[in-house]
């Protein structure tokens, strides 16, 4: 056989082999239906609910300050038409004071109105400048590398410019900026004019300098009771897994578990919550405090994860953690350590640019069912103060804040929860404890 025949009897092999491959795989494929079942199926979110930074990142506490006087109001309308009302400010910095840095003494002086009147909101945590840049309109966008707690805004005489002032109440670091729009000083002026129906305050110090301000009288509070809706687990599987279809249950008698191999969310139905988590992830990547905040939020509004009014309450850059708690009218809510209903905060903690732990409750309030709401009156600050000397438990030197907190709780086989106020003391450490025996009077119905 020549060279041309052997050349000839390879061709006809190959192309035999090719065509008997070419069949195997036409016919080896699976149905076009069959196709369709196993593509890619996205994740559905919980809810609708989705919210700017100013509806998660607000203040909880508004004080007005004169030189006699300090003011508050525990109606959460005064905060949240004022925080509305600085959104369509445009803000400019104060190019010769951009930052000053106050003593102790003289930061008291400031924020006590000796110079002007003044109306002041505090936040639950030190945020990042970066982030209020974000939130307001500027006219030069202005780059600081600080953090504040607390905004103020001074009373301005007719036709003065506007000054809002972030501060940080740690460090007397105060960054002065101008509004120079005239219904800017027309609502700040309203407020004023306003102080008289608000509740008079004083200055409490504490040792270590901190000065708390506290009612003068006793206080009234609303309560609440609420039907709570119990949100299924193959919601959460739906919205949290990008691809659900893959994903596997597992049930057991402590929880009922969900993975797609390497991602894990573990729903525990005797305690309300719900925690997802992605194991494989390591600590290579980092995240300053303005990227956690604006990253958390965007997670959260990707999934609808707003089942409630949640405002940032915790920034822990250190540990590439933040935290979200539960508020109504303006009042944080923590869960009842005498009656563990559910926790009451939303936690995420973060690495190379993805959810590693997230933590939340699995119940929703059912605010438009109607239940058993009352008034609950609270003791005055300087009865407070008294029962605090009083207490041994608490070191009056380790106290960072007090203010009226809402306590969550109820029977965890049961639908209802009870929302009921209390005074408690924040610690240094971070820790909040409720101040026992301080509930007067009678529980009258609300309107």
């Amino acid at each position: 056989m020549n060279k041309e025949s052997i050349k000839s009897v390879l061709l006809t092999i190959l192309v035999a082999v090719s065509l008997f491959f070419t069949w195997n795989l036409w016919n080896s494929q699976p149905p076009f239906e069959e196709l369709q079942n196993n593509s890619f199926v996205e994740s559905v979110p919980l809810s609708n609910q989705e919210r700017e930074l100013y509806q998660v990142i607000k203040p909880n506490k508004l004080f007005l300050h004169t030189s006699q006087q300090h003011y508050s109001t525990f109606d959460n309308q005064y905060i949240n038409n004022l925080w509305s009302e600085m959104q369509k400010w445009d803000y400019s910095l104060s190019s010769d004071r951009i930052s000053r840095t106050f003593t102790k003494e003289d930061f008291t002086s400031w924020v006590h109105g000796n110079d002007e009147a003044k109306i002041e909101l505090r936040f639950l945590d030190v945020i990042p400048f970066e982030t209020f840049a974000t939130m307001f309109k500027w006219e030069t966008e202005p780059a600081l590398d600080i953090t504040f707690d607390r905004i103020y805004l001074n009373v301005p005489q007719e036709k003065e410019v506007q000054k809002v002032y972030f501060v940080s109440s740690n460090t007397q670091k105060i960054v002065e900026t101008s509004v120079n729009l005239t219904d800017a000083n027309e609502f700040v002026a309203e407020i004023y004019k306003q102080r008289n129906e608000l509740s008079p305050f004083f200055a409490y110090s504490v040792e270590g300098n901190v000065e708390i301000l506290l009612p003068e009288n006793e206080v009234k509070v609303d309560s609440f009771e609420y039907v709570t809706d119990e949100i299924d687990g193959s919601a959460f599987k739906n919205a949290l897994f990008s691809n659900p279809q893959n994903v596997k249950q597992d049930v057991n008698s402590l929880r009922n578990r969900y993975t797609d191999s390497w991602r894990e969310l573990n729903l525990h139905s005797s305690e309300h919550k719900v925690e997802f988590v992605n194991p494989t992830l390591r600590d290579t990547s980092f995240l300053e405090s303005s990227a956690l905040v604006s990253q958390s939020i965007d997670y959260l509004n990707d999934h609808g994860g707003w089942t409630d009014d949640y405002i940032l309450y915790k920034i822990n850059e250190l540990n590439q953690e933040i935290k979200y708690i539960m508020s109504i009218q303006s009042i944080p809510v923590f869960e009842s350590d005498e009656e563990f209903f559910g926790p009451t905060s939303i936690s995420q903690q973060w690495s190379q640019n993805e959810i590693s732990i997230y933590k939340r409750p699995s119940y929703q309030l059912m605010k438009n069912i109607p239940t058993n709401n009352y008034t609950v009156t609270l003791m005055s600050g300087h009865e407070l103060v008294n029962t605090l000397s009083q207490d041994s438990s608490i070191d009056i030197k380790e106290v960072k804040d007090m203010y009226i907190m809402y306590e969550l709780g109820g029977e965890t086989d049961q639908r209802f929860v009870k929302i009921t106020p209390n005074w408690c003391v924040e610690l240094q450490d971070g820790r909040v404890l409720k101040i026992d025996g301080q509930q007067r009077g009678d529980k009258s119905g609300l309107e």
